[in-house]
């Protein structure tokens, strides 16, 4: 009777700890923080992961290459990565094509977990500037140029 009893309770707790493992899995609190992203030869930048999936960023650059902070949406790709979606504006009096908005992706990568949030952060952006007037969200704009990058970063805790 034992042996016949023990499949349907083995069962029985698969059942009842895989909504906790699903959950935990999709538990953002670890990601979500402050870092500052550090480029290689290039400016650096502070990226916020926000609860509830909102993201702001802003960058060393931006006020000599002409353009804005940026604001966006992130979410979890997996229990170490995420990926936001950022657009910000270019200034119309830049000499490079492209003086509307971006959109710009980050692919990120998170390591050195310490008190249930990690501490490091990893990964590439790519992004598309376009011209004025242009959505950048519509499938059928046509960027004025691309851009790339990888960076390395640490969160920014209280001292």
């Amino acid at each position: 009777m034992l042996k016949s009893l023990l499949p349907a309770a083995f069962m029985a707790t698969a059942l009842v700890a895989a909504p906790a493992a699903l959950a935990a899995s999709n538990d953002t609190t670890a990601i979500e923080g402050t870092y500052l992203l550090m480029q290689p030869n290039e400016s650096q930048r502070v990226l916020a992961l926000n609860p509830g999936g909102a993201v702001n960023l802003i960058s060393q650059g931006q006020q000599v290459r002409g353009y804005t902070s940026g604001l966006g949406t992130w979410e979890m790709t997996g229990p170490e990565t995420a990926r936001a979606t950022i657009i910000d504006f270019n200034n119309p009096g830049t000499e490079i094509s492209g003086n509307g908005a971006s959109q710009i992706t980050y692919d990120l990568t998170f390591s050195d977990e310490a008190d249930g949030r990690f501490q490091s952060v990893s990964g590439h952006f790519a992004g598309q500037a376009f011209a004025k007037g242009q959505n950048p969200l519509a499938g059928d704009s046509e960027p004025a140029r691309t851009f790339k990058n990888t960076f390395d970063g640490s969160r920014i805790v209280v001292n």
